[in-house]
């Protein structure tokens, strides 16, 4: 088994399958971690990333992959190759390092979301010039029920391993 091979083995038993998308788990077991009624979805490029309100901030929980845009091989490319970060509430310029280009980058109430490509650069970003999108997205919460989702079988899928 190659490095390749390894990486999206860890990464795939990260995901869930539900019958319409795939979840990349961030926080395991978050549905007894935290005590939310919902999820909201914002989306970043062409995945979205789920997020809880937890005390005064916002968590990030997991990245919601429909399966009319992304088959598995594309998932765990995607996540090999790229990052999702939120960051704490801010207003002056800060750095985000290991970065080879931004792709998409907003406010969501007030925190600073960023997906980007990974890279061996750093890259300022001024969270003032971003958008906030809060009220767009709140209409699109999500209610999980994970009950539905199910492993991935890795034998189920073709995976293409990228280089």
């Amino acid at each position: 088994m190659n490095f390749l091979q390894y990486k999206y083995n860890k990464l795939i038993g990260e995901l869930r399958e539900y019958p319409d998308c795939f979840e990349y788990i961030i926080i395991k077991n978050y549905e007894n971690a935290f005590n939310f009624q919902r999820t909201e979805c914002i989306q970043m490029d062409r995945c979205f990333v789920q997020v809880i309100k937890s005390g005064p901030s916002y968590e990030m929980i997991s990245f919601i992959f429909f399966k009319d845009d992304w088959t598995v091989s594309e998932i765990l490319h995607f996540l090999s190759e790229h990052r999702i970060e939120m960051f704490r509430p801010i207003t002056e310029p800060f750095d985000i390092q290991h970065v080879s280009e931004i792709l998409d980058a907003k406010l969501f109430n007030q925190h600073p979301l960023v997906l980007y490509k990974k890279g061996k650069r750093r890259i300022w970003l001024d969270p003032n010039m971003l958008d906030e999108v809060t009220e767009l997205y709140e209409q699109y919460n999500k209610i999980n029920y994970t009950g539905l989702a199910t492993e991935i079988d890795k034998d189920k899928f073709h995976i293409d391993y990228f280089e």
